[in-house]
This record gives C-alpha cells, sequence and structure tokens, in this order.
C-alpha cells in the first residue's frame, strides 16, 4: 500500500474522519501527486526518500497551487487541498518520513487566503413562514414538516437529518440522539415544535403498537433502526430529495432561490445567538469539534447589530 493510500487509512480508522473527509482529502492528495509528477517532482512509484525531497523542495507545492489558480480554483479549495497536503505531511512526520513539518505547511493558516464568506440566513418570520408551508393534512407534507422542523430545531446537517433512526428518539428524555461528522454523537434537546412535527408525522407511519413503544421509550429489535423519514417503497429518504424539497417551498415563499438545508441551519445558530444562547452553548448543539468554526455565526450577528444600530440610533450616520 503506498503512503496516500496509507493516509487515507489512517483518517478514516484512526482519526476518525467521516467517508466524504477521507473521499475529499484523497482526491486533493491524487491532484497534487499528479502536478507533482508532471512537473518532475516525484517519480511514479515514490518512496519515503521521494517524500523527504518533495517536502524538502518547496516548488512542488508552489507549482501545484500555480497551477491551481491557473485552472480557476476559488480560494476556498485551494485552501482544502492545503489542508489536506498538510494532514499528510503530518502523518508522514509522525510515522518518522519526514524529519520535520515543512515551513510552509506548519502554520495554522496559508498564505491561500482562504475566503471567509458569512454563512446566508432567513429571518424568524421567513422561517416560520416556511415552516407553515407543507400541508400538513398529507402524509407527505407532514414529512416534509417535519424534517423542516427538524432541520432547523434541531440545527442539524443534511446528513443528520437524512440519517435519524426511530432508535434516536428519546421521546420521555425529550432527546434525540444525532450522529454527526466521523460518527460523533451529540444529544439535542427534542422540545416544543419539533416534537410536536416529529410525532404528527409518525402517527401516520407507525401502527398503534409501534407508536406507543416510540413514546415509552421501549422500542426494540429492527424497530430501532427504521428510518425516521423514508421515500417511496418504505426506503430511507435521500439527500437530494430534501434539497429539492426545501427549494421547492422556498421558491413558493416570496420567490425565494438558494434556500437549501444549511441556510435552515446557518438560521438556527444565528437566531440562538441572537436571542442570548453562549457560543459555547451555539457550539455544541451544532456539533463543531473547534470553537473558531462556530465564531463566524458572533460576526453575522455583530453585523445585523450594526445594522440595527445604524436604523436606529439618531447619531449612527
Amino acid at each position: 500500500m503506498d503512503r496516500v493510500q496509507e493516509f487515507r487509512r489512517h483518517l478514516a480508522a484512526e482519526k476518525g474522519s467521516s467517508p466524504r473527509t477521507v473521499s475529499a482529502y484523497g482526491r486533493d492528495l491524487d491532484d497534487f501527486v499528479v502536478d507533482a509528477r508532471a512537473a518532475g517532482h516525484l517519480p511514479e512509484a515514490p518512496d519515503d526518500a521521494d517524500w523527504r525531497r518533495l517536502f524538502a523542495e518547496r516548488p512542488a507545492l508552489r507549482d501545484h497551487l500555480a497551477q491551481m489558480r491557473r485552472r480557476g480554483r476559488s480560494k476556498s479549495t485551494i485552501a482544502r487541498h492545503l489542508a489536506a497536503i498538510r494532514g499528510f505531511a503530518r502523518y508522514l512526520h509522525l510515522d518518522g518520513v519526514l524529519p520535520a513539518l515543512p515551513p510552509a505547511l506548519s502554520g495554522g493558516r496559508t498564505a491561500a487566503g482562504r475566503e471567509r464568506r458569512l454563512p446566508r440566513d432567513l429571518t424568524e418570520e421567513l422561517v416560520e413562514a416556511l415552516l407553515a408551508l407543507p400541508d400538513a393534512t398529507t402524509p407527505r407534507g407532514r414529512r416534509d414538516r417535519a424534517i423542516l422542523e427538524s432541520v432547523y430545531g434541531l440545527g442539524l446537517r443534511l446528513a443528520e437529518v437524512v440519517g435519524l433512526d426511530l432508535g434516536d428518539l428519546d421521546l420521555p428524555g425529550e432527546r434525540v440522539r444525532v450522529r454527526g461528522k466521523g460518527d460523533k454523537e451529540r444529544l439535542q434537546p427534542l422540545l416544543g415544535a419539533t416534537r410536536t412535527a416529529l410525532l404528527q408525522h409518525l402517527e401516520g407511519c407507525l401502527d398503534g403498537e409501534g407508536l406507543l413503544a416510540l413514546r415509552d421509550g421501549t422500542l426494540r429489535g429492527t424497530d430501532r433502526s427504521r428510518p425516521v423519514f423514508v421515500a417511496r417503497h418504505g426506503r430511507r429518504i435521500a439527500h437530494r430529495t430534501v434539497q429539492a424539497m426545501v427549494a421547492r417551498h422556498a421558491g413558493e415563499l416570496a420567490g425565494l432561490r438558494g434556500v437549501s438545508p444549511h441556510t435552515l441551519r446557518h438560521s438556527f445558530a444565528t437566531h440562538l445567538l441572537d436571542g442570548g444562547a453562549g457560543i459555547r452553548v451555539v457550539q455544541e448543539l451544532l456539533g463543531h469539534e473547534h470553537l473558531a468554526t462556530t465564531q463566524i455565526y458572533t460576526h453575522l450577528s455583530r453585523a445585523r447589530l450594526r445594522e440595527e444600530f445604524r436604523k436606529a440610533h439618531p447619531r449612527s450616520e
């Protein structure tokens, strides 16, 4: 197994990275290797000495970044490539292949200048209107409303809401288990409108005995692994189905464009901060490993605070 393949296995088995991260980093490293070979920095079958030479010479990394810029890659894509290469170099260092991390890759930030775009969010009024759009008199409408309520009410990622099983719902304890990135689990409070919407949806999906067991927290066996949200033929709902549903309802609401499940997750975080929630609480609810990932939402709230100040204060202009 070559070093890149070993690194992929290391990410999955030892770092607990999600399959999506392993795949993305693997593709990024493949691009780096292709460019390094084309520029004569790396042979077809490199050994450890070849990797040491590659990272000892700055031109290999510089040439790769130049190629990406010529291809029109965004700053955020280049930053992700650098993160993959840095992680690979760190792995080689820990494995004794590199005597030290290359200076160009040892810092937390790189010269790529990753774009820090504020996430888009909806006002509370728009979210309320969006959640009310699905027709709650039909099974599909109740399902759609429960999905929207779960994404916004719990701050779930798309993969997290799709991956919910009946066994994840603890109705007596008023909480739900969420499996996030890298299979890391967190418990979210299951209260209010979100709990009500989920129950209304599941009342039409479960028989009396199953619904009673769900309410009592006594589900057993295979019932616990049944998906909360299903499509036709009882199969787990697909990611693209949820994305299309959110976009469709948003389009019906004053012609909104570009609204996705992630928009509702952003709105969840921003509305919590606007309501006075502490950033550590929001970090925990979002399932962010690092506080810095959550802090972008404080920038969004500050921007809103400045706008309200500008509108309301007589000395703001």
